[in-house]
């Protein structure tokens, strides 16, 4: 398995993509056991964090599951994912293409659920859910705004405001994953608020990326809708 260390992208980062081709491809089929972390340091000569931290990619893209004291497992569903649109964590899917991401956090309380988005979570139209409003930053621009509603059982979300990946948090202080769900994409217009934060005019083109996600277990886990600069934007998708 050839790593390069003084290629620009991160190793960790190259070890993923590897092992990521190697499962879509299936060279590594549904259900079986990957190598182990230690198999793994053995084989690239990366530290133990780096092949946990490629490994934990692979989880929040719904890939490969890891069971506490058996290892890895390329999840029973996988072909699934090579033919939909996957749920990956934005962080993720922007640092596979050499960005650096960060994120502020703009506001985070109970808010009224819309109509919409409280039928995907199953909660009664205004009744309180989590929401998360976060800008993030694409190589230090700003790149989009979202928004994210989760249903209240995620409360500790509020006075806990994650900075970093919100399915990393998932994943940690939850134990959830993102599983199916779809994506709805649609041409809006800047608002004062999105003309303010992501430093363009105010009525300025914009894409709104909404996705309903549900969790490994088909519960609903959230609603997300990004706005994103239509400069910045580049979407491709899986084939």
């Amino acid at each position: 398995m050839q790593i390069r260390e003084k290629a620009s992208t991160p190793l960790y980062h190259q070890l993923a993509d590897t092992l990521r081709t190697r499962i879509l491809t299936g060279s590594y089929a549904a259900d079986a056991k990957i190598p182990s972390e230690a198999e793994l340091q053995e084989d690239t000569g990366l530290s133990r964090s780096t092949v946990r931290k490629a490994l934990d990619m692979l989880v929040d893209e719904g890939l490969i599951q890891k069971e506490r004291g058996k290892g890895a497992f390329v999840a029973s569903d996988v072909h699934s994912h090579a033919n939909d649109l996957l749920f990956s964590s934005f962080t993720a899917m922007m640092e596979r293409q050499g960005s650096t991401v960060t994120t502020k956090v703009v506001d985070a309380a109970f808010s009224a659920a819309p109509g919409g988005v409280a039928s995907f979570l199953h909660i009664e139209a205004g009744e309180d859910a989590v929401k998360l409003t976060r800008l993030r930053y694409v190589d230090d621009e700003p790149f989009c705004v979202e928004t994210t509603y989760l249903p209240p059982r995620f409360a500790e979300l509020i006075d806990e405001t994650t900075e970093c990946s919100l399915y990393q948090a998932l994943r940690e202080r939850f134990h959830e994953l993102p599983g199916r769900g779809h994506k709805t994409f649609e041409v809006c217009y800047a608002t004062p608020a999105e003309a303010f934060l992501l430093d363009v005019k105010r009525g300025d083109a914009l894409m709104l990326v909404i996705d309903f996600v549900q969790d490994s277990d088909g519960a609903p886990l959230h609603v997300s809708k990004r706005v994103m600069r239509t400069d910045r934007a580049k979407y491709v998708e899986p084939i």
